[in-house]
């Protein structure tokens, strides 16, 4: 309308009308090159105001089908294993982050998009959003955690969230693989970004485990479960480091094949809070998370245990071996005869010699000597003449009970006949019959001996049977999987402790991260998000580390799918958001126009 408005004409008087004769003279053009020329401006005009319209209404080109959906799902893995990095020092979180922004701008604006971060368990990091700034800036927020991870609950979780605006594409930005069969029967379409790389290393410390050493003061036995990643292009030969007080005390060589497990038991001398610290050097390794283990050194509480007979005589063996195992400070006991049972107090297990009572006790362990028959789990009769013999016939000498006993120079007098039945397993037989038996019967553990430490010869002046006597109480209590009960608490990263207190340090166990960091306790539960050594201002300490076989299960990257990689390509210049190749056009068309038609005036 601008364009065919036109004013009307004035007559002005001038003084000469040689300068206009001059400008026309210069300006002489034919009718049909002044239609082309006002064709030409209007259609400039027109164009100007068109890519206007197409700047206001935000169009986007994209490659792909994102269009095809009304919201999209970014399920981003932030556990550990993504802070491997690749020859230019850029971890598997980083790479991921560049491409999903390249990768947003060919999404149209008014398609909804989540993010989901995960790892040991899944975190909405923002919801539903059209704002991209927004959503990139919480993105980046977005860090590594050195916590394994458990894509089952974070596809759960995204499950939930593609199912509010269907239909949902999910975007799965990892190292790892989700469960394809898990969306099979949903209308929910998976795009998987492999992050691994082609070719990666990488040997860990996947388990680990310490005990005190029964009888003996300040010794603790330690076992340390190394395995080197499946996808490893060949073998290595790991060292594992042992330090205490940061003196270094031992060290093990351990050659490993790619998928290979190998564990390692070691004893170490130490006293109470003096840290033990476990590295691993491997060459090649690309990966540090998994290399340290540092714990303070338990102090263990002691095993109260009651040993109940049916008089107030003793048996001077079994009195013996029991106070040999209470002076070394790892165990207390309560003594009293049958009309003691039951107990007034709380005990860790219960040590019945020659004697049982009227109804099974379930809640605790117990420790039978010489039964005089069957009652629960036990089953036994006693012998009317007791039967010497002058060696055992050992059935698993790797069980924990039989831990440093010399089963070989015993000589026992058997005086009950058991019968090993379920999950009791015979350890000792004496002839064709088992003479000890241990296991677990519906949860509860049970060890039984068929045999009287008195009459026995060379079995209770021994150092074999306070041993054994030891064994089977500690075994029985199972201290030794138990933390909290020696004293600190030892946990995996990602799991939660329930702590007392207002604050909270943190020591890391790395080289170089020696310093501490207190953070205030805002509850009574700490997630350990963490690797390192941790202490309460109330005196609690323990610490944790990433033990996860997973994890450290490095994967490597194999060939990418042409229409996948295509899929998460990053932008080319002509795909995305057009509004900068609109306004361009509308400057360049203006330009044009201005050198047509006023340096060239039309008249």
């Amino acid at each position: 309308m601008l364009y065919l408005f036109r004013r009307r004409s004035k007559k002005v008087s001038v003084s000469t009308l040689v300068f206009f004769k001059t400008l026309a003279r210069e300006h002489q053009e034919s009718a049909w090159l002044r239609r082309l020329k006002k064709l030409l401006s209007f259609l400039l005009t027109f164009l100007v105001l068109l890519f206007t319209v197409f700047v206001l209404s935000r169009i986007v080109a994209s490659s792909n089908d994102a269009d095809e959906y009304r919201s999209i799902v970014v399920l981003l893995d932030r556990s550990a294993s993504m802070a491997v990095k690749d020859e230019d020092g850029e971890t598997r979180l980083e790479a991921g982050k560049r491409i999903l922004k390249e990768r947003l701008k060919l999404v149209p604006e008014e398609i909804s998009v989540s993010l989901v971060a995960y790892d040991i368990r899944p975190e909405v990091v923002q919801p539903g959003t059209t704002k991209r700034r927004e959503l990139i800036s919480r993105l980046d927020g977005v860090t590594i955690r050195p916590i394994p991870d458990r894509a089952d609950l974070a596809q759960e979780t995204a499950k939930l969230l593609a199912g509010l605006e269907p239909p949902t594409a999910i975007w799965h930005v990892s190292d790892k693989a989700l469960d394809a069969a898990a969306f099979e029967e949903s209308n929910i379409s998976v795009r998987e970004l492999n992050l691994a790389l082609g070719s990666v290393s990488n040997a860990g410390i996947t388990a680990f485990e310490i005990r005190p050493v029964p009888l003996e003061y300040a010794r603790y036995d330690a076992y340390v479960q190394v395995a080197l990643n499946e996808a490893a292009p060949e073998g290595d030969e790991v060292r594992l480091n042992v330090s205490v007080g940061g003196i270094p005390s031992q060290f093990r060589e351990i050659d490993l094949e790619p998928g290979e497990k190998k564990g390692v038991t070691f004893r170490i001398n130490g006293s109470r809070d003096q840290i033990l610290k476990l590295e691993l050097k491997s060459e090649g390794d690309e990966f540090t998370l998994d290399n340290i283990v540092a714990v303070p050194l338990p102090d263990p509480k002691p095993v109260l245990a009651a040993w109940i007979r049916p008089d107030d005589a003793e048996d001077p063996y079994t009195r013996f071996a029991l106070s040999s195992i209470q002076e070394s400070g790892s165990f207390e006991l309560l003594k009293g005869g049958a009309d003691s049972w039951p107990l007034s107090e709380e005990v860790d297990a219960v040590i019945f010699d020659g004697w049982l009572p009227e109804k099974w006790p379930t809640d605790i362990p117990v420790i039978v000597i010489n039964p005089p028959g069957s009652l629960g789990p036990v089953f036994a009769r006693r012998l009317d003449a007791a039967i010497p013999y002058d060696q055992v016939r050992v059935g698993n000498e790797e069980h924990p009970v039989l831990f440093r006993i010399s089963s070989s120079r015993l000589a026992l007098t058997q005086t009950a006949l058991l019968q090993a039945k379920g999950s009791l397993e015979p350890l000792w037989f004496a002839g064709k019959d088992p003479i000890l038996a241990a296991g677990e019967v519906e949860g509860q553990r049970l060890v039984v001996m068929g045999f009287s430490p008195g009459l026995s010869e060379r079995l209770p002046l021994t150092a074999s049977f306070p041993l054994l006597m030891g064994n089977a109480l500690f075994w029985a209590v199972d201290r030794q999987n138990e933390g909290r009960e020696l004293g600190a608490h030892f946990l995996s990263t990602g799991e939660l402790a329930e702590v007392e207190g207002t604050e909270i340090r943190w020591t890391g166990a790395e080289e170089g991260q020696g310093g501490s960091r207190r953070i205030e306790l805002e509850s009574d539960v700490v997630e350990m998000n963490q690797i390192g050594i941790w202490e309460t201002d109330s005196g609690m300490k323990g610490a944790a580390h990433l033990l996860s076989a997973r994890e450290s299960n490095i994967a490597a990257g194999g060939e990418v799918d042409a229409n996948e990689s295509d899929y998460f390509a990053v932008a080319s210049r002509f795909t995305g958001n057009l509004k900068w190749w609109f306004l361009s056009f509308i400057v360049l068309f203006l330009v044009v126009e201005s050198w047509l038609f006023h340096r060239h005036a039309v008249y």
